[in-house]
């Protein structure tokens, strides 16, 4: 688990609030500070709620909030884990990898076992042939893996926790520049098989649903990405975001609650790689703040 730790703090949208009249400090991590600060603070501005965004790390945000430092966090929690009792947590925002192939693949489904012996570089033997995955398909020979960056890329350090048993990409998968390039790269070739974050662009594309078998568990269902199995937690490469708070101050900080929790910040959420939490989630969290004394 230290190294999935490591991995949310990497990934972390975090946010420690700190209160003062009607002004909020919000930190949070850079990797979605450099497209959410501008439009958040806006955003915010239009509920009454004036923000001062400064993005910071998760493990210091926290740190922050368990001291009484800050009033809110919005943390990463890693499948299998919850976050402390003292807090209450509400579903803010999640992180997926997906596995996409070519619309002509008759492919529907794959599990994270079959996703190890195609890209780990710890399979013996790997599957490289789609025969060997009983596609049936004469066209389909090779496997042609993709992923879109090397070890740093936050969508693929998620797949490679949860697919790879956390171990390595091997050395003949083919590395894209881009997101877009193995877009192409599987349009152009009915062989292929490309790890990717949130696609939206599925003009010639499948995106697979996944089962969850890596504990050795037999007859598990497949999931797609869809925003209700990844918030239900059925959709096994996602890592979950939720904005945190000391229960007993909950009450006072229900102005920021509500605008992280409202619609036009769902959709900021949802204009770049990440998903919101659903429509219904953020409702019965602002139910639950509302009753809230």
């Amino acid at each position: 688990m230290k190294k999935i730790a490591s991995l949310a703090a990497a990934l972390a949208l975090i946010g420690s609030i700190a209160f003062a009249a009607d002004s909020y400090t919000i930190a949070g991590s850079d990797i979605l500070g450099q497209n959410l600060k501008a439009p958040l603070a806006a955003l915010l501005g239009k509920h009454g709620v004036k923000a001062n965004i400064d993005m910071k790390g998760s493990f210091a945000a926290f740190d922050a909030l368990k001291k009484s430092q800050a009033d809110v966090a919005i943390i990463a929690i890693p499948r299998g884990e919850k976050a402390p009792d003292e807090f209450i947590t509400f579903p803010f925002a999640y992180l997926v990898a997906t596995v996409a192939v070519n619309v002509a693949n008759p492919i529907e489904e794959i599990t994270t076992s079959q996703l190890y012996k195609i890209f780990s570089s710890s399979a013996a033997p790997r599957v490289d042939t789609w025969q060997a995955m009983n596609v049936g398909n004469a066209s389909l020979k090779n496997i042609m893996p993709v992923t879109t960056s090397f070890s740093d890329s936050i969508v693929l350090e998620l797949f490679k926790y949860g697919a790879l048993k956390s171990t390595g990409i091997g050395k003949w998968v083919n590395i894209a520049k881009s997101p877009s390039e193995a877009l192409s790269i599987l349009r152009a070739n009915n062989s292929a098989i490309a790890v990717l974050g949130k696609v939206e662009d599925r003009n010639m594309i499948k995106v697979l649903a996944i089962a969850s078998d890596n504990d050795g568990g037999a007859n598990k269902y497949a999931f797609r990405p869809d925003r209700d199995n990844i918030f239900n937690g059925d959709y096994p490469l996602a890592l979950s975001f939720y904005i945190a708070v000391e229960k007993q101050k909950a009450a006072k900080l229900k102005p920021i609650l509500k605008a992280l929790l409202d619609d036009e910040t769902a959709a900021l959420i949802d204009s770049g790689e990440y998903i919101s939490a659903p429509k219904n989630s953020r409702k019965k969290s602002i139910f639950e703040l509302d009753i809230l004394k």
